[in-house]
């Protein structure tokens, strides 16, 4: 059996990536749970994919072949975590399961796994080119041109575009945009009524299932996709229920060690990623 209290994980995340900022928020949150088991370690691993670290061929052919942020290593992991949603469910079950309440457990992963079916990228970007809608074009075509990449090399980007293309290819293509929009805003409608039954929707400052309950992995993950989707303009989406809760809840300590005061969405005025030392650790 493994011996989960001394876990040595290593999160590779990148700063603005939605999905990294899901990880980290469960991270921050897990311990501050009802019977919580933290690990004896979670390493950061600064992962620049605004730079295309994550196309890097050791990212590629030794953390994770989807070239996706983030990824948890670990001591004894049998394989990487090659996504938030399996990151979040594993210390969930092994280390925080509080966040997954058996009263609520069913309505959590189902809530949880339809939020993580919704392309984040169809909802990040409400101004993709013309190009962009027929196809969202990866940089992995470039590298594929160079002549002096390894076989092992081009091997992995061609695993790596070939996922491209069946998710983030065609993210931008209108209809697609418009299921999953249309899917994310039933599911806030849908996490909305839970706060009614729970009798959390009185409080701007209560978790989905309210204080005892206390954060589900479907919090931590909630909050940076409510926030997104009002940063990107597109709040008409989020049951105002939902807005005011995030309002409240960025400005949490646990948020503010996801992010530290910044918004979840990139812009050149805020200087070069890789300059945002205060970023670099959990």
């Amino acid at each position: 059996m493994a011996d989960w209290e001394n876990a040595e994980y290593t999160l590779y995340s990148s700063p603005f990536s939605l999905y990294s900022m899901m990880a980290r928020h469960t991270i921050q949150l897990g311990p501050i749970t009802h019977d919580a088991i933290p690990p004896k370690s979670i390493t950061l691993s600064f992962i620049n994919h605004k730079a295309n670290e994550n196309l890097s061929e050791y990212y590629l052919t030794k953390v994770n072949p989807k070239g996706q942020v983030p990824t948890m290593t670990g001591n004894i992991l049998q394989q990487p975590l090659t996504e938030s949603r399996a990151i979040s469910l594993h210390l969930a079950e092994k280390h925080y399961p509080a966040m997954l309440p058996a009263k609520h457990e069913t309505v959590v992963r189902d809530l949880f796994q339809r939020l993580h079916a919704v392309y984040g990228l169809s909802i990040s970007n409400r101004n993709p080119t013309p190009e962009m809608r027929q196809y969202n074009p990866s940089p992995v075509e470039k590298i594929l041109k160079r002549a002096d990449i390894s076989p092992e090399y081009r091997a992995a980007l061609e695993v790596k575009l070939a996922f491209h293309n069946e998710q983030n290819g065609v993210a931008f293509q209108p209809a697609i945009v418009a299921k999953n929009r249309a899917d994310l805003q039933a599911i806030f409608v849908e996490i909305v009524e839970h706060r009614r039954q729970s009798g959390s929707i009185v409080n701007d400052d209560e978790w989905t299932f309210g204080s005892e309950v206390g954060p589900t992995i479907l919090d931590s993950h909630l909050l940076p996709f409510v926030l997104r989707c009002i940063e990107v303009g597109s709040a008409e989406l989020v049951p105002l229920e939902l807005q005011r809760w995030a309002e409240v809840k960025a400005k949490s300590p646990s948020w503010q060690r996801v992010m530290r005061g910044r918004p979840t969405t990139y812009h050149p005025s805020m200087g070069p990623v890789e300059e945002m030392h205060d970023m670099m650790s959990l």
